[in-house]
């Protein structure tokens, strides 16, 4: 191959990543019919269970009440499973006894302190970088928790287990560094760039070894 085609499979490789890197997602799996006040347990039933459901997204903020949720950023989205029944409202039973678990990375351009934010109804779980930055094992209406985070430039690990029994089912999901402006994840004015999920990467992977043989074919 020569160099200028190398160079040109380089780069279009280099921008197939960084538009990959804005879209990248997080996964959310939706456990129905269980929910526990206890982390360990939620953890345990996620490890030796499959999700109900799972859907992967680039913004947290889930409700089945849109017209009831103020959260902090307008707009927002049904749960996995009650996007898959087709549920409309707080009334349904497939959003009134569950948990989530939400798993993914995020990229971060230089060492700063990190704020994180929730709405939620019922309770949440925040793990960054496996240290549990937001505690909060009770039920309870909407309300807004915070944690914060020393991060230095790179890639961190989220971990958040979300539960609800009964009532409204919300979850609203932000971040800020220390500037304080909160934005979701996939927010390409915001503080962090999501990592694209494996699967993404390898199909990226692929696609560059397809554009490498392609051009060692012409020349």
């Amino acid at each position: 191959m020569k160099l200028s085609s190398l160079k040109f499979v380089a780069a279009a490789a280099l921008l197939s990543l960084s538009n990959l890197a804005n879209a990248g997602l997080l996964l959310v799996e939706q456990y129905d019919d269980f929910w526990s006040s206890d982390v360990n347990t939620l953890i345990d039933y996620a490890e030796n269970n499959n999700a109900s459901t799972s859907a992967y997204w680039g913004e947290i903020d889930f409700t089945d009440d849109p017209a009831g949720f103020a959260g902090d950023i307008a707009g927002s989205n049904p749960w996995p499973s009650a996007t898959d029944a087709g549920a409309i409202g707080t009334g349904h039973s497939v959003n009134q006894t569950f948990f989530a678990r939400i798993t993914g990375q995020f990229l971060t351009a230089a060492d700063d302190d990190f704020f994180f934010r929730t709405f939620n109804d019922d309770g949440l779980f925040l793990y960054i970088d496996g240290e549990l930055v937001i505690n909060d094992p009770s039920l309870h209406p909407e309300r807004r928790f915070e944690g914060t985070k020393f991060l230095t430039e790179g890639v961190h690990n989220i971990e958040l287990y979300f539960f609800e029994n009964g009532g409204e089912a919300s979850l609203e999901f932000s971040i800020a560094d220390s500037s304080r402006n909160f934005a979701h994840f996939n927010d390409a004015n915001g503080p962090v760039t999501l990592v694209p999920e494996p699967t993404t990467l390898a199909i990226l992977g692929l696609g560059l070894l397809g554009l490498i043989s392609r051009n060692k074919r012409k020349n």
